[in-house]
């Protein structure tokens, strides 16, 4: 098993590998990997290890651990101190199982180990149960993510983890034990998972077995707290033991949670019980479903009992419980279409987009409404890249004026470039989207506007069904809402705004908690910053194939590329994209158009950007907001061979960014048009937009593009910096390329960025080394090092 990650584990455990005089107790329910960290513990070189392991057998003899631990007779705390305190060389004392330690041997260590201080000796204990002896930190279960871990570790499909990590409540032992005791037909998705359950049970069987009656139907009366998991003492339990336990709760409370009770206490099946049950409040989603799977399980009429089973699996997906929404729909025996349905919006949002074809497209065959089975099935066909798929799709939804028929339609003849006839249909989209109140029809009307290019309208329509969302407490739904809202503050350049919805987003099934992640990469990228978030997302994405994420992330390292001087690398990225290598993705596509334009400039060859800018430009026009309006000024700006006629794209540019508000686009505007006006020597004019350019870059915090607005400001002959000693005596241009020498470019870089001949940067190189007295670039690069440490200090 893997060493768990105990929070401060490396602290504490340093702690005691110095030896100085530390004790701590470990505690935690079996299986959550205790012994693991002992053992873990005691192979640390160099260090003396004395140890011995609790058993039950000696629980009750007294001094009987420590004779074991000693080798020879202790018969007290002070005895212990001595000898432990008597060692010369650096020692770890262990003890496992400490549960099982008599209780002399265990007063005689905590006597022991409070007199420790300066003694070369560490204490560590684990055990299940606390002590007044020791100092002790709580072991908690394993957090979703990380039993996912585990269970991908050992090879089990993504589709089936979900319902592992429910049924493993967060123990290692269990969720190893549960992947080992998968069949194939399991593991393949084709039988339930419950069944293994009662397999993994025998040691708290055991345990439970041994107490007093009494005894035990106290502790299975604390393993029910509403707002834990079912607990696997409580699962480990005789039938009738929890029926005993859940009687005598339901004695001592009222409302509720007294009819709660008294329901999990009856044996046979209670219909005016499971009524009340049924109708009864419920605090949240996860309680209604645990209300709604009781109710089930007292109902006789399986017509009932299906329909009862089918809602809580509905609310224990709302909660945000998807391997529990899994167990309860594996029970379900009718209703074939609702589902298919439920199960497909699940393996849509957290699993494989393809099951989720497969399902969504049965429940439409199925249901006799299939409108939300139809726009779920199209979606997970965009998800994954398959436009083909959705347009056969698309080619059996009915012609009508519902949503699904707009929205189909609008969306095609989008991807298809025939703009003029989208605007019908996704107007209709938008309107019957709006009209309810529920937050898939917000969300499709999001994605209608985004469609037509009204980038500010779908930022709207994804607000309201947030907040939808969260008056509903629909949180399977909120970090659908979420990506939309994402997305279209990224179009607007309101980047802080994307960055918050996607990092409320990170708390989302696997498929949704992917595109966040792959969003908040591609929000720090355009600043010019590179996250981990991005490198999260690689694993996750590529198991599942999810084409959207894939995209977006592609989007982003390329714009990684081009932040970092590298528009070869970011060319050939953005290329991959256009051409369908995740999967056809038009709307990431049509969306990375500026920085495609900027890769092919900068390469030396804008042709192979033409096509592109001119399917951006098409859907430009169709929206006609002004964020997208300055980008295509811009790219044509970037692309014009006439001085004049790039100069009238970049004002144009300007205005339309200043109509739009966003401050990143319009500094890189700026900055590109300033590059433009220094070339053609005109140093004043680029003076002021490299000013302006700075400005606005460091009001939105991207440095990288800041720094490269001072280098072009040096360029111009302005002093930007605080004057650095080491370095007086430069001219503007000289002290630029030093920096950025300094910064690690190498000349060709250079050239490029200042918008100078390779021969220009080696000439001005050369006089830099003699006017500095430098021989290197590696001691150029310390002579800045310096200089700025002086300027600081001065």
């Amino acid at each position: 098993m893997p060493v768990y990650p105990l929070r401060g584990r490396d602290d504490l455990f340093g702690g005691l590998r110095s030896a100085a005089g530390r004790a701590v107790l470990v505690r935690g329910a079996e299986g959550l990997g205790k012994s693991t960290l002992l053992t873990a513990l005691r192979a640390t070189v160099g260090v003396r290890l004395v140890g011995v392991r609790g058993l039950r057998a000696e629980s009750e003899l007294p001094y009987g651990a420590l004779q074991r631990m000693f080798g020879a007779p202790v018969s007290s705390g002070a005895e212990a101190r001595d000898r432990l305190g008597a060692v010369s060389s650096p020692t770890i004392c262990w003890v496992d199982d400490a549960h099982w330690v008599d209780p002399e041997s265990l007063a005689a260590l905590g006597f022991a180990a409070r007199r420790l201080a300066g003694a070369p000796v560490g204490m560590v204990l684990a055990s299940r149960s606390g002590s007044d002896e020791f100092d002790s930190v709580e072991l908690p279960p394993l957090t979703d993510a990380a039993a996912d871990q585990v269970l991908r570790d050992r090879g089990v499909p993504a589709g089936v983890r979900p319902q592992l990590v429910e049924l493993g409540d967060g123990n290692p032992a269990d969720l190893v034990a549960l992947a080992a005791s998968l069949t194939p037909a399991q593991a393949a998705g084709r039988e339930p998972v419950s069944p293994i359950l009662r397999e993994r049970l025998p040691r708290y069987t055991a345990e439970l077995d041994a107490m007093r009656v009494d005894e035990r139907l106290r502790f299975l009366a604390t393993c029910m707290d509403s707002s834990a998991r079912k607990a696997t003492w409580y699962v480990a339990a005789s039938p009738a033991d929890r029926r005993a336990a859940h009687a005598r709760l339901a004695s001592a409370e009222e409302g509720p949670d007294a009819l709660w009770h008294r329901a999990m206490a009856t044996a046979t099946p209670s219909e005016p019980l499971a009524d009340a049950l049924a109708a009864a409040p419920a605090v949240d989603h996860a309680a209604a479903a645990r209300q709604l799977e009781r109710a089930a399980a007292l109902t006789a009429d399986p017509a009932t009992r299906a329909a009862r089973l089918l809602a809580a699996a509905d609310a224990a997906w709302q909660a945000g419980r998807p391997g529990w929404a899994r167990l309860l729909l594996s029970r379900v025996d009718t209703e074939p279409g609702a589902v298919a349905l439920l199960h497909g919006e699940i393996e849509l949002r957290d699993g494989d987009p393809a099951v989720a074809t497969h399902e969504l497209g049965t429940a439409a065959e199925l249901l006799p409404d299939p409108a939300g089975a139809l726009l779920l099935a199209g979606e997970a066909r965009r998800l994954g890249g398959d436009l083909s798929g959705y347009r056969a799709l698309a080619r059996t939804v009915p012609a009508g004026d519902g949503l699904v028929s707009a929205h189909f339609h609008g969306l095609t003849s989008v991807y298809a470039g025939r703009h003029e006839d989208a605007v019908t249909p996704l107007t209709d989209a938008v309107a019957q989207g709006m009209a309810g109140s529920d937050v898939a029809g917000a969300v499709w009307a999001a994605e209608a506007a985004f469609a037509r290019g009204h980038a500010e309208r779908a930022h709207e329509y994804a607000a309201a069904a947030v907040s939808r969302a969260r008056l509903g407490k629909r949180h399977a739904e909120l970090p659908w809402a979420l990506i939309y809202l994402s997305l279209s503050a990224i179009a607007l350049d309101r980047i802080p705004c994307a960055r918050a919805a996607s990092r409320d987003g990170l708390r989302a099934p696997h498929n949704l908690r992917m595109e966040h992640l792959t969003l908040l990469g591609l929000a720090a990228a355009l600043l010019g910053d590179r996250v981990p978030e991005l490198d999260e997302a690689a694993e996750g994405i590529a198991e599942r194939g999810l084409g959207r994420p894939a995209a977006v992330a592609a989007w982003a390292n390329a714009c990684l590329d081009l932040a970092e001087d590298r528009p070869d690398d970011a060319l050939s990225r953005l290329e991959d994209l256009a051409s369908g290598v995740s999967g056809d993705q038009p709307v990431i596509r049509v969306l990375a158009t500026p920085q495609l334009v900027e890769a092919a400039v900068s390469s030396g060859r804008p042709e192979r950007a033409l096509a592109a800018l001119e399917v951006f430009d098409r859907w430009t026009l169709a929206g006609a907001e002004p964020c997208w309006l300055a980008l295509s000024h811009r790219c044509h700006a970037l692309t014009a061979s006439d001085p004049g006629v790039a100069e009238r794209r970049f004002v144009l540019a300007i205005e339309a960014h200043r109509r739009a508000g966003g401050a990143m686009e319009l500094a890189r505007t700026r900055f590109a048009y300033a590059t433009l006006l220094r070339r053609h020597r005109r140093t004043r004019d680029a003076r002021d937009q490299f000013r302006d350019a700075l400005r606005g870059f460091e009001n939105v915090g991207a440095k990288r593009f800041a720094e490269r607005a001072r280098a072009g400001l040096r360029a111009t002959g302005e002093t930007v910096d605080v004057p650095h000693r080491s370095l007086a005596g430069l001219t503007p241009q000289q002290d630029a390329i030093t920096r950025l020498v300094a910064a690690g470019e190498t000349n060709k870089e250079i050239a490029r960025r200042l918008v100078i001949s390779h021969r220009t940067v080696d000439h001005h190189l050369r006089n830099i080394f003699t006017a500095l007295g430098v021989r290197s670039r590696v001691e150029l690069a310390r002579r800045v090092a310096a200089g700025e440490r002086t300027a600081r200090e001065w």
